[in-house]
This record gives C-alpha cells, sequence and structure tokens, in this order.
C-alpha cells in the first residue's frame, strides 16, 4: 500500500468507524507512523481532531496515546 491508499485508508476508516488510533492503524492497515498521515490530510485541508486517553499498560505503566477522528468532511470536488 502506498502513502495515498494509506490515507484513503484513514479516512475511510475514520469515516465508517467515527476514530482511529495508531493501534488500529498498525494493526489494520500495517500503517507504523499515523500521526504522519494524519499531518498530511490536515495539510490537505482535512478538519481532524486528536482527543488524547489515558491508560495503563500490560506492565501497570500510566500512559496516553492520540484518538483521531474526522471532523467535517472536505468538499468531495477537492479529493
Amino acid at each position: 500500500m502506498n502513502k495515498m491508499n494509506y490515507a484513503n485508508a484513514v479516512l475511510k476508516h475514520m469515516k465508517e468507524h467515527g476514530t482511529i488510533s495508531s493501534i488500529e492503524a498498525m494493526h489494520m492497515y500495517g500503517i507504523t507512523c499515523l500521526r504522519c498521515i494524519i499531518y498530511k490530510l490536515r495539510k490537505k485541508g482535512y478538519d481532524i481532531q486528536t482527543e488524547m486517553r489515558d491508560t495503563t499498560t500490560r506492565y501497570g505503566y500510566k500512559t496516553s496515546y492520540a484518538v483521531y477522528s474526522l471532523k467535517e468532511e472536505k468538499n468531495q470536488n477537492e479529493e
């Protein structure tokens, strides 16, 4: 899958499921740097919201991760 296909996969996922996290992107699409794809989509004009969530790892450490969602769809003619 090339970078544009990654972007399309991320957009489609957010439209169908509402949100995407890096662990979902890695497991489902093989994307290891979701924030890079999100950055490029934002530069193309997509309004993507970032929500930080806290969790505890299986080893008991506190950590946080980003969950991304599409706030507004870009005009279909611009894609």
